[in-house]
């Protein structure tokens, strides 16, 4: 599978990204700010890793790439809900050269028009560190609305934790996608 947006590729996971992940989930400035989703942590990791998200119908995971084919981070629809047609979005941009600078956006966009249009699913939801005001600014831009508030408490720590969601009947494409290819 292939959706291609205006700077974005979104594009089926190989074994060649498989050191990319490893980088990205290793590294400080990224997981800071990620719940452990059982991405592998080594090399060795990633084959069984990789067999089992190709193997859950209840997920989607796709690297973002730029046109050149650069990888520079993953997205994911996770616990993907058919009856109630809903699923939960997780993303990251691994590469730090190509945050804060739209692709996260554009990639969440592209992934909700394919969520909505191909795939029949009607609500996309996501949680967030509030601490993350990069995160929310990107979700508040594509058109997710705050929905709650979580306050997890860990010895020495709180933190907030906000849901957000969107429904396809309020979403906006603020980006072209180009559909579906292979």
């Amino acid at each position: 599978m292939m959706i291609q947006g205006e700077r974005v590729v979104l594009r089926a996971l190989r074994s060649s990204d498989f050191a990319k992940i490893v980088q990205w989930t290793r590294d400080p400035d990224v997981g800071k700010f990620m719940d452990d989703d059982g991405s592998p942590e080594t090399l060795a990791d990633c084959q069984q890793w990789y067999g089992k998200i190709r193997s859950n119908r209840l997920s989607r995971h796709l690297i973002i790439a730029v046109k050149n084919g650069k990888a520079i981070g993953d997205i994911e629809l996770d616990h993907i809900t058919w009856r109630s047609k809903e699923a939960e979005l997780r993303i990251r941009i691994g590469e730090k050269d190509y945050r804060g600078k739209g692709y996260g956006a554009e990639a969440i966009t592209v992934l909700l028009i394919h969520a909505f249009n191909q795939m029949g699913l009607s609500e996309i939801y996501l949680r967030v560190s509030g601490d993350n005001l990069p995160a929310i600014r990107c979700y508040e831009k594509v058109g997710f609305k705050k929905e709650g508030k979580l306050i997890r408490s860990r010895p020495g720590l709180q933190q907030k934790i906000y849901l957000m969601r969107i429904k396809e009947t309020e979403f906006v494409p603020k980006y072209y996608c180009r559909g579906q290819v292979g």
